[in-house]
This record gives C-alpha cells, sequence and structure tokens, in this order.
C-alpha cells in the first residue's frame, strides 16, 4: 500500500501528469477566451507541457503566467497573422463545399496546402518560441525548416489536429465529446501528447549545434 502512494509509483506519476494537465488546460482555456491572446497562451502551455515530456515536474500556474507574459508581444504578432489566415482559408472551404458548383472542388486542393503549412508553423513556432529565443523572422525560417526535416512527424501532427476538428464537425454528438474532452484536459493533453515528439526533434537540434 505504500508503495502505492510513492511518487516513483507509475499510477501516481499518471495521476499527477492527469491532474497537472487538467490545471493547465482550464487556464489555457481562460486566457484563450479573447481570441487574440490564443497565441501566447499555446506558446506558455507548450512551455509546460515540454518541461513535463522532459521528465520535470514545473510549477504548473507560476510556469504558465511566467511564459505567457515574457512570450505575449512576440507570440500574439505571430497569432494573429495566422488566425486571419486560418478564417480565410476556412471560409473557402464554406465556399467551395457549400456555395460554388460541385465542379470546382477541385479548388479545395490549394486550399489544402496553404491550410497545411499553416498548421505546420503554429505545430513548431509556438513550441520553439517557449523554449528559445530568436526574432520572429529566425522563428517563422527554423519553422519551416523542422517542419520540412521532419516531414512524417509534421504530416502526423497535422492530421491529429485536423482529424479532431473532422470528427467534432461531423455530428453533433460528437462535437458534444470533442468539447466536453477539451474543456477537461484535451487542449493541454493533445499538445503533451504533441510534446513528445518535439521534444526529440528539439534536443537532436542542440546535439547536432
Amino acid at each position: 500500500m505504500k508503495n502505492l502512494f510513492h511518487p516513483e509509483n507509475p499510477i501516481t506519476k499518471f495521476l499527477s501528469h492527469f491532474y497537472d494537465l487538467m490545471v493547465l488546460n482550464f487556464f489555457f482555456i481562460i486566457t484563450s477566451l479573447p481570441v487574440f491572446t490564443i497565441g501566447a497562451s499555446i506558446c506558455a502551455a507548450y512551455h509546460i507541457t515540454l518541461k513535463l515530456a522532459d521528465g520535470e515536474e514545473p510549477y504548473i500556474i507560476k510556469g504558465y503566467f511566467k511564459a505567457f507574459r515574457e512570450n505575449f508581444r512576440q507570440a500574439t504578432l505571430l497569432w494573429i497573422p495566422l488566425l486571419f489566415a486560418i478564417i480565410f482559408f476556412s471560409a473557402d472551404l464554406f465556399i467551395i463545399y457549400n456555395v460554388i458548383d460541385k465542379r470546382y472542388e477541385f479548388l479545395q486542393i490549394p486550399v489544402w496546402i496553404f491550410i497545411f503549412v499553416i498548421v505546420s508553423l503554429i505545430i513548431y513556432a509556438f513550441p520553439l518560441l517557449s523554449s528559445y529565443e530568436s526574432s520572429t523572422k529566425q522563428l517563422l525560417k527554423n519553422a519551416v525548416l523542422l517542419s520540412l526535416a521532419n516531414f512524417p512527424t509534421t504530416i502526423f501532427i497535422s492530421v491529429l489536429h485536423i482529424g479532431i476538428m473532422y470528427i467534432a464537425s461531423t455530428s453533433a454528438r460528437n462535437l458534444v465529446i470533442v468539447g466536453s474532452l477539451a474543456l477537461f484536459f484535451g487542449f493541454s493533453g493533445v499538445m503533451y501528447f504533441c510534446s513528445v515528439f518535439l521534444l526529440r526533434i528539439f534536443r537532436k537540434c542542440e546535439a547536432i549545434q
């Protein structure tokens, strides 16, 4: 029984991580409500999930808001153009699927390519910003290079994000299920899962340097 509550017990560590992700998820949602702050929220959340994936035990609330404040300006300036691009291409897809003639559905191909590029930038840029200091120009360059150099991982994580959104959009029932999971631990859980792969990539780059 004593071993059950030992800090190194796998069950104890799992429950501790699960609680940390629930707390992190709550503050991520709260700080993302203004929408324009989502970039800083993603950056701050990855600051924590990368540490968790690396076996560290960071102070969740203190560490989150410290990273949120420190990266707010750069993350917001990066996020707003991406947000407008997401809205623009999402509107394009809506028009292609629901407004114009079905003969022109092939126009979705370049739109999906642009969406993939945007998602790739989000996948790498904000975790990079949470871990390393660099100019926005260099940050975007590094994000593009990493997305290309680790293309299978980029595809996998992109499909994961797009797949979750697609499942949520297929029915009201699925939307409720996905929304409920997201409300409790979904956002931080997905970022933690992605952090496992991103951490390996970052460590590999550090070893080369």
